[in-house]
């Protein structure tokens, strides 16, 4: 046997069990050698008492020849000698002497029978019993001796003793064969349930322990099952907690790289007037060239000036949405109104492109929004509809209920957006013309503010090119009035 099977439980079993039954059985051998025979002198002289007893009041004022039956039957049924003493000491019932005097004590007539036993020497000792009892009947009151030999009992321990090697060898044969059965049955379901835990040590659940007795075992295997399940549903919580942590670390770092984007274009957008309006403004102190014309540079730089101011408020606008906390103050709109006040303050800037801008607005529409920030997000589509459309085009803006929706669509005809700048047309200062021109362009924040504002809302929004050109659609959930 292996060291490591010595080790295991089933080995353990196995001795302690087959040490158990061969003490067990050594201690009960020895209980039966030397206290079988006290116990059973014990046993067999109460039990002659009590049937000594009963047989005296039974044959109580019987006559003497059917005493005789019951006396003789008394001696076969106990295996017991009776001897009956009349009051002239004349032995008058001996059935048994001859096992228990001399042979030469007995001899014929009535004579030979007068008190041919002497009591005193077959008292009892430690082989022989012996009891008197007065028995009455009717021929008068005698004396009936009883005596009984207890070696037979002696002589089953001698025998026993003798046979003890035989039983011993039996007994050991017995106790190896039954504690390796009993080891393995008891042994079984444990190691059974051992591999189990041992795969789940390994963070392996995908057995489970077969073992559905309705004993402590089997309440273990089915606790243990449920540890598993347990463990393994944690595991997978775990591991989603943990995909969906690599997800949030791999946005936070994509965020960081927009941020350090965001602020290096911001830099850029910001210095380059700066240094435009700083050169104007040095070559109008020091009156060098061109820049005599300081009417015409300070315009110029004016104009800068105000670019500067518009991007400032629209980074404002931009901290202001993405700051934490920030919720839209919601209430009843309604967004007729607000498209059509976005028309008329734009009116000007669609008539210097000469465009043609179509309506097609239902009335007394209301969402629920937040006035302000919604107003902003329509102007600023509007807007960008306009400036991005060349001269003589068309800007089709509609606004209508389908369903239980608010639908708003604004369309510039002529215009398109190449296919793969689709998904970045939202991004902030995000232009298709690369240049970054202001007169082709402006900042390249207006629909990434439009998209922050509606995100906050949690308001579906699009933009396609279509045959006709690019269409943008929002869709806000109608609200009676």
């Amino acid at each position: 046997m292996s060291r490591v099977r010595r080790k295991g439980i089933t080995y353990k079993i196995f001795i302690i069990t087959n040490a158990l039954l061969i003490a067990s059985t050594f201690l009960i051998f020895v209980i039966f050698y030397y206290f079988l025979p006290t116990f059973y002198h014990q046993y067999k002289v109460n039990t002659l008492n009590k049937s000594l007893d009963q047989l005296v009041s039974e044959t109580e004022q019987m006559s003497f020849l059917e005493a005789k039956k019951d006396l003789d039957n008394f001696t076969l049924q106990q295996n017991v000698s009776l001897v009956v003493v009349n009051e002239s000491e004349r032995i008058v019932y001996l059935p048994s002497i001859i096992n228990v005097v001399p042979y030469s004590s007995i001899v014929n007539g009535d004579e030979a029978l007068k008190s041919t036993i002497n009591i005193d020497k077959i008292k009892q000792t430690k082989e022989v019993y012996s009891s008197e009892r007065q028995i009455s009947l009717q021929e008068g009151t005698y004396t009936l001796l009883m005596i009984a030999t207890l070696q037979p009992i002696n002589e089953a321990s001698q025998v026993m003793l003798q046979f003890a090697p035989y039983v011993l060898v039996l007994i050991l044969l017995i106790s190896i064969m039954g504690a390796a059965i009993y080891s393995r049955l008891i042994s079984r379901p444990l190691l059974k349930v051992n591999r189990v835990a041992e795969r789940m040590a390994n963070l392996d659940f995908t057995r489970t322990s077969t073992i559905d007795s309705n004993d402590e075992i089997g309440e273990l295997s089915r606790s243990l099952n449920r540890l598993s399940c347990n463990l393994q549903e944690s595991m997978t919580d775990l591991r989603q907690a943990n995909q969906q942590l690599s997800i949030e670390i791999d946005k936070v770092r994509e965020l960081e790289g927009k941020r350090s984007a965001f602020i290096a274009t911001v830099s850029h957008e910001l210095k380059t007037p700066i240094t435009a309006v700083s050169g104007q403004i040095e070559g109008m102190i020091h009156n060098i060239g061109a820049y005599k014309d300081r009417d015409k540079y300070l315009q110029r730089s004016y104009v800068i000036m105000k670019d500067m101011e518009k991007l400032v408020h629209e980074l404002l606008n931009i901290f202001k949405l993405e700051s934490a906390g920030f919720e839209p103050q919601l209430e009843l709109v309604n967004v007729s109104n607000l498209v059509q006040n976005s028309m008329r303050r734009l009116e000007y800037a669609s008539n210097a492109k000469s465009m043609v801008v179509e309506t097609n607005i239902v009335d007394s529409l209301w969402v629920r929004a937040d006035r302000n920030l919604i107003e902003k997000a329509i102007t600023n589509v509007i807007q960008n509809a306009i400036q991005y459309s060349t001269s003589g085009e068309r800007v089709v803006i509609r606004l209508e209920s389908v369903r239980d929706h608010v639908v708003f669509q604004v369309l510039n005809t002529g215009a398109s957006i190449p296919s793969n700048q689709l998904s970045e047309i939202f991004e902030p200062f995000h232009r298709i013309e690369k240049s970054r021109n202001r007169n082709t362009g402006g900042s390249g924040l207006g629909l990434y503010i439009v998209k922050q504002i509606l995100d906050l809302h949690h308001i579906e929004y699009s933009i396609t090119n279509t045959k006709k050109g690019v269409l943008f659609q929002m869709k806000f959930q109608r609200e009676d009035s």
